[in-house]
């Protein structure tokens, strides 16, 4: 039932303090709320997402489509050298970041684009041509009338093709490696290819030039250089051996002539030195022999002799043959004798050989001496020369170190130049093509499905903004909590929208009536003619309007089992919130159960109960008020409910209707109905734009405040309660009308028509109700 969650009766004490109305404020919004929010904002999400993908189809019809095609390059630091040469004029790529990058940007750059639009006359080529816009004739105005700098039209139409190619190009590096993609956009395939190759081929040639132009630069630097120093070269040599000559300081293997004699004269003068050391030990020893008597055969020279040793070998076979023919003939035999002589002659001539032995000793030491003295002249002469000519050769030797440093430069220099002169006829790139680009067999741009996703995208964001901002900033009151918590009051019940379709249908009925409805002796409309809204709780029970009319007459019935309850007013903030509509259902909902009950129309300036239901009546209140017609005479009762009804006639003076609300009269007239009626239901007029409701809220028991579901700002019920204030401990309860059951679900599901779907079965579609 369309009511408050508590089933507590709203009893009012007799002093009731004054209950605050706390400010709104929304709850915090978590999953399931937003959900709630984008569902209920639904249109807010969908209209940004439309647009956006209208606009992107749009884009995508008008847009030029291209294909791309992609050449891949090496950056290779490692550079082949056909040539052997130690180090190239223009040395190798670094490996570093921004060498790698400075090649992506000269890749990109004016030169080689400028060979890639003559090689291929883009130029000519349509594609390359600016296309005329619709700024063009505003950018003239700003712009010179013809090419500045003696510019002509070839370049200046070169300038525009290197301009639409580098917008339609676009190189990256891949990662931190050395490979560099070269990405050209065009509307023909082939093309796309051929361009991108192009550049990859303007790139190399690029790198070949300038190598070749630093090469030939450095080849002709050198050129001049080795000229210079083949000068300076033959000028320091000459000049060392001019000194040379003129000092005397001729060199053979190196060094000078005097230098190596020195050596000889000293290599020699020791030899000599050894030489006579020996004879004089030979001499010594043959001296001291002979001073001692010993044998001068002991000595080395006689013991190393072969003459010698043969002397003495014969001595001693000649001595044995003595000993033998000694014993066999004696010692006076002829043969005894002849031996012995022989014997004596062998050993004078050993005496003779050893006594030569002994004079060539003193002979050999006498020549040594005298060798080794005249080693030593020759040798202190020659010093002597040295000493006078070491001045001159501390200068030579600086003269051969000028000469020598200028031959190593002039060598180095010249085989350099040998070598810049066989690298300027073979220059390599430092780069290679990895992949060469290839046919593109789709297109690249527009990425259809890439836009279409981001505008998809791109719209539920700002679709989905807008609803949490639309919903932020919509002040209108949607769920009966949101209503308590301003008004500060119970809210009794949400009557639910009845749909057009189901109105219509209900007036149909009326249709058969309306031909014996006579306006002249009946002022009141029958049941059948009477609008279907009006009624819809008593033709329609088991429907959730009914049943919204129900809750609101239990807490009324509550209030009256407690207190005193005569008068009820029904009023709304402002005008068309369904007030009547929630009136005259609750009045005919409180007579069926046999309640005495008056509906009073108290909206004197727009009487809808009157213009509803007795359209004709010719006497209302303020006729009963000013006494021009009698009570009874004025009130008209509806026979399906017994409801009474006291209409408003339509009053031309407007000011009447004011001061009828501000005086006694409306108050006799309600005292004289209080005691005819158990309950009296008065409509009356908005309490915003007019004072006639809190004039009548003054005389009521009760006050019910009818808010119209999403249409009521939370700022006009606060202003409304701030208006009823003085009045406030009557304020029985707010009730909500019009409310769309399958709109309500994305803010109060429980009290929606999905919840309550299996409790009733009449279709409540969307449509008006007063």
């Amino acid at each position: 039932m369309l009511q408050r969650n508590s089933d507590l009766p709203y009893v009012v004490p007799d002093d009731p303090p004054l209950r605050q109305a706390e400010g709104w404020q929304y709850p915090t919004v978590d999953l399931r709320e937003m959900g709630r929010i984008l569902r209920r904002r639904y249109r807010l999400v969908v209209l940004p997402v439309a647009v956006l993908l209208g606009l992107a189809l749009t884009y995508l019809m008008l847009a030029t489509t291209l294909y791309v095609a992609t050449s891949t390059v090496l950056v290779d630091p490692r550079r082949a050298n056909v040539v052997e040469t130690n180090q190239s004029v223009l040395s190798n790529f670094g490996t570093d970041d921004a060498t790698i990058e400075s090649q992506t940007l000269l890749i990109q750059s004016v030169a080689i684009l400028m060979r890639v639009v003559d090689k291929l006359k883009l130029t000519e080529d349509a594609e390359f041509k600016p296309k005329p816009g619709l700024l063009d004739p505003i950018r003239r105005l700003f712009s010179s009338s013809g090419p500045s700098n003696g510019a002509g039209p070839e370049d200046a139409a070169r300038a525009r093709s290197v301009e639409i190619l580098q917008r339609r190009m676009k190189v990256t590096r891949q990662g931190t490696t050395f490979l560099v993609d070269i990405a050209v956009g065009s509307e023909a395939p082939q093309k796309a290819a051929t361009i991108a190759n192009a550049v990859a081929d303007a790139y190399f040639d690029e790198q070949v030039r300038a190598k070749h132009d630093a090469t030939r630069i450095a080849a002709n630097w050198l050129n001049g250089q080795i000229d210079e120093l083949k000068s300076r070269v033959v000028a320091s040599e000459k000049a060392v051996e001019d000194f040379r000559s003129a000092n005397n300081l001729m060199v053979s293997q190196g060094v000078t002539l005097n230098d190596q004699q020195l050596t000889d004269l000293n290599n020699k003068l020791i030899a000599a030195r050894v030489q006579t050391a020996e004879a004089r030990a030979k001499y010594e020893q043959v001296q001291d022999i002979a001073k001692s008597g010993g044998d001068p055969g002991g000595i080395n020279a006689a013991i190393s002799s072969e003459m010698i040793t043969k002397l003495r070998t014969q001595y001693a076979d000649i001595a044995k043959n003595e000993a033998d023919l000694s014993s066999k003939y004696g010692a006076r035999h002829p043969l005894v004798a002849n031996v012995r002589a022989q014997r004596r002659d062998t050993q004078k001539l050993i005496n003779d050989e050893i006594r030569r032995i002994l004079e060539s000793t003193k002979h050999d030491y006498d020549v040594a001496r005298s060798r080794e003295v005249s080693l030593q002249q020759n040798l202190d002469q020659l010093q002597g020369v040295s000493t006078s000519s070491g001045q001159a050769q501390v200068r030579l030797r600086e003269l051969q170190r000028e000469a020598e440093a200028s031959r190593t430069l002039y060598e180095s220099y010249l085989a350099r130049s040998k070598e810049t002169t066989a690298q300027e006829s073979l220059e390599m790139p430092d780069s290679r093509i990895v992949t060469k680009a290839s046919i593109p067999i789709r297109p690249s741009s527009p990425k259809t499905m890439l836009i279409l996703g981001l505008a998809m995208m791109l719209g539920l964001g700002a679709g989905s903004v807008l609803a949490f901002l639309a919903d932020y900033l919509d002040g209108r009151i949607k769920t009966l909590e949101q209503a308590e918590a301003i008004a500060g009051v119970p809210a009794l019940a949400a009557v639910p929208l009845i749909g057009t379709r189901e109105l219509a249908r209900l007036a149909k009925r009326g249709r058969s009536e309306l031909g014996r409805y006579d306006p002249k002796t009946t002022k009141l409309l029958p049941a059948p003619l009477q609008p279907p809204l009006t009624r819809y709780a008593i033709d329609e029970p088991g429907t959730f309007f009914a049943e919204a009319i129900r809750a609101v007459r239990l807490s009324l019935q509550r209030t009256m089992r407690s207190q005193p309850v005569k008068v009820v007013q029904v009023t709304s903030a402002l005008d068309s919130e369904g007030k009547t509509t929630l009136a005259i259902n609750l009045a005919q909902s409180l007579a069926t159960l046999g309640i005495r009950t008056l509906l009073i129309d108290g909206d004197l300036r727009n009487p809808q109960v009157t213009r509803s239901l007795c359209p004709r009546a010719d006497a209302g209140l303020l006729e009963v008020a000013i006494g021009h017609a009698a009570p009874e005479r004025a009130i008209l009762v509806d026979q399906s409910t017994g409801l009474s009804i006291l209409p408003s006639t339509r009053i031309k003076q407007v000011e009447y209707i004011t001061e009828l609300m501000f005086s006694d009269r409306i108050v006799d007239v309600l005292d004289h109905f209080r005691h005819r009626y158990e309950l009296i239901v008065i409509d009356s007029p908005p309490l915003v734009p007019l004072v006639d409701g809190r004039a009548l809220a003054e005389l009521a028991d009760r006050i019910i405040l009818a808010l119209a579901w999403d249409q009521t700002p939370r700022e006009v019920l606060s202003h409304a309660m701030d208006l009823l204030a003085p009045v406030s401990d009557r304020i029985m309860g707010t009730v909500l009308t019009r409310v769309d059951l399958s709109r309500l679900q994305f803010y109060d599901y429980y009290r929606s028509s999905a919840y309550l779907k299996p409790y009733g079965t009449t279709a409540l579609n969307a449509g008006a109700a007063r």
